[in-house]
């Protein structure tokens, strides 16, 4: 994967927080990327930093169809892109 600039990103020193309604937890992107929303289609990351530095990083270095925000899901219900996890229930 790589970000808006087109360097690569290192999936394990991504963390990023997931808006969810009982708290929001902090995962490894590559944990999300693995498991996605789950049941609760509408949770998504909203916050992006590096382990190592700490540093807060953009949402973009999330890839669109990983973001689970209203812009892709538009794009894959459109067919503009792949659905990561069409086995989740919602």
């Amino acid at each position: 994967m790589e970000d808006a600039a087109g360097e690569p990103i290192d999936l394990d020193d991504v963390l990023v927080v997931i808006a969810h309604p009982f708290g929001d937890p902090e995962v490894p992107l590559a944990d999300w990327i693995a498991t996605g929303p789950g049941p609760g289609r509408f949770v998504r990351p909203v916050r992006a930093r590096s382990r190592s530095t700490g540093q807060r990083l953009p949402l973009s270095v999330i890839s669109l169809r990983y973001r689970n925000d209203g812009e892709s899901r538009r794009a894959i219900a459109d067919g503009r892109l792949d659905d990561p996890w069409p086995d989740a229930a919602g």
